[in-house]
């Protein structure tokens, strides 16, 4: 007996190898980094010719920034979650997010790998990368203000600088994660900052000043 689903069409079929062709360079790429890995050893893992795999991607750096861009949305997806939620619920979020990563762990390891391999200015991911902790930073420092705002977040502190510090406090806990995944619980760690956050960001947590006329102790 025939069905009535139609069989997929040609455009259908291109982007479905594509979205294939990506998820295999994603892994290939966490493995071996973008460098250590050609465009023949993901042609041939893929089952497509390297003139094929061109087709798809124009260069090995088309193809890098594919990966990239997959790999993103998902953050992209959970940070505008954390814009959708009452201010002083972001905090308490956050071990949501190492939860994710921990599941797909190796995503959150082509992340790292490309970073590192992105530092260099010439490198092809890497004004990428540059723009998406700009924007990183700019929706933590927008979620501060909002919990400044709406009074759950002491006025003195800085949203940009504690961006900062966020960010690269939750990227080391997964960096050190993948390096010992037997003796780093990432999520556990993200709860246990995610807590020292929310007590020292809250309105009756007084700023850690010395008294007045008092030296520092030598």
């Amino acid at each position: 007996m025939t069905g009535d689903r139609q069989a997929p069409s040609r455009q259908e079929r291109a982007l479905r190898r594509r979205e294939e062709i990506i998820a295999v360079a994603g892994e290939m790429f966490a493995r071996g980094g973008f460098r250590g890995t050609s465009l023949a050893d993901v042609a041939a893992a893929a089952g497509i010719t390297q003139p094929g795999l061109l087709h798809h991607f124009g260069s090995k750096a088309g193809l890098l920034l594919a990966v990239i861009e997959r790999r993103d949305q998902d953050s992209e997806a959970f940070a505008m979650e954390l814009l959708g939620m009452a201010p002083e619920g972001r905090l308490r979020a956050m071990p949501e997010f190492a939860r994710r990563n921990r599941e797909r762990a190796g995503l959150a390891k082509l992340f790292t790998v490309l970073v590192a391999e992105s530092l260099e200015p010439d490198a092809p991911g890497h004004g990428h990368f540059v723009e998406r902790y700009r924007a990183m930073r700019a929706i933590v420092a927008d979620s501060i203000r909002s919990a400044q705002a709406a009074g759950v977040t002491r006025p003195d502190v800085d949203p940009v600088t504690k961006a900062t510090e966020i960010i690269a406090t939750l990227d080391g806990l997964q960096t050190q994660w993948l390096l010992d995944p037997g003796t780093i619980d990432i999520v556990a760690s993200v709860e246990s900052y995610a807590r020292t956050l929310e007590r020292d960001l809250a309105c009756d947590a007084a700023p850690h000043r010395r008294p007045e006329g008092r030296a520092p102790q030598r």
